[in-house]
């Protein structure tokens, strides 16, 4: 084999090899990387367009999942008080709802049953939804 089709092949071996380690380097970096503040999501509860959800939405017995900081969040009304809940069940993470019937907050995946305090009332979530603390504000949920 002649000297330039040898140095022909190492080059494209070692721009090759150069090639796959960046391509593994570069989404661990990306992943590693925090997200600016602007992409974590707004202290005011939205739905899925990022338009406000005002408290009026929010009606007696009611509940709605929507974002707030860019998390599920579940508001609901009860006695003319405002709950908030991480919307996502601590057994496999599906997003809870909230059940007017039962008066209770529910993950419709496993049938997992929480409380208006977030304790665990029924089915195999291991812990508690964590509660989020909420205020209203001009006419906005936010965070408290």
């Amino acid at each position: 084999m002649s000297s330039r089709r040898r140095d022909l092949l190492s080059k494209l071996l070692g721009s090759s090899l150069v090639l796959t380690v960046a391509g593994l380097v570069a989404p661990i970096c990306a992943f590693l990387t925090p997200l600016p503040d602007a992409e974590l999501g707004s202290n005011l509860f939205e739905d899925a367009d990022g338009n406000p959800i005002p408290p009026g939405c929010v009606s007696e017995g009611t509940g709605i999942v929507g974002r707030l900081a860019g998390r599920p969040t579940l508001v609901l009304r009860k006695d003319r008080r405002l709950f908030a809940f991480a919307a996502v069940c601590t057994h496999l993470g599906c997003v809870v709802r909230w059940n007017s019937n039962r008066g209770s907050i529910e993950c419709p995946c496993h049938g997992g049953r929480f409380d208006l305090e977030g304790h665990v009332v029924g089915g195999p979530p291991p812990s508690g939804l964590q509660t989020v603390s909420v205020r209203v504000h001009e006419d906005r949920i936010q965070l408290a």
